[in-house]
């Protein structure tokens, strides 16, 4: 199995998903707790790397992948198309809160990384991914999504 492939099937991995989600709820906590704008740009750059470069770029893929590995876990697939739509629309909700804070619209940006937290938190720890379970809903309505 070629570097490539093995970074493809680890980005739908189940575990892996669920060990990334965690940790970036920690991160988006700190930034609630600490009003750090410099969490924010950790996290953009993390979903950016993950998405549009390499996975192996994103600090926070590697301190999951270094975790999963630790605590034994094994694969589980995922559906990766539901995955890369969920990822788009948390790199949206961090894209909005980030230009909120630098327009000094602090509480919205609290509110942005709220509810994207919430939705990690059920990530982490139910296994529920509500952008994934609206991917689905367009997906059972005949909605396409051609690119992202």
């Amino acid at each position: 199995m070629s570097q490539s492939e093995h970074i493809t099937k680890d980005l739908f991995c189940k575990n892996q998903s669920r060990m990334h989600a965690g940790l970036l709820v920690m991160l988006m906590c700190a930034y609630l707790f600490s009003a750090n704008v410099a969490i924010l740009y950790v996290l953009v750059y993390d979903f950016l790397m993950r998405i549009y470069m390499a996975p192996h770029m994103s600090p926070i893929y590697l301190i999951s992948t270094f975790l999963v590995k630790i605590a034994g876990l094994k694969r589980e697939a995922t559906d990766e198309n539901a995955k890369e739509f969920a990822s788009h629309v948390g790199l949206t909700l961090l894209f909005a809160s980030l230009g909120a804070e630098l327009l000094n619209e602090t509480t919205i940006a609290y509110l942005l990384v709220g509810f994207l937290s919430i939705w990690k938190i059920a990530e982490a720890t139910k296994e529920f991914c509500f952008a994934c379970k609206f991917y689905e809903l367009l997906k059972s309505r005949n909605i396409e999504l051609e690119s992202l």
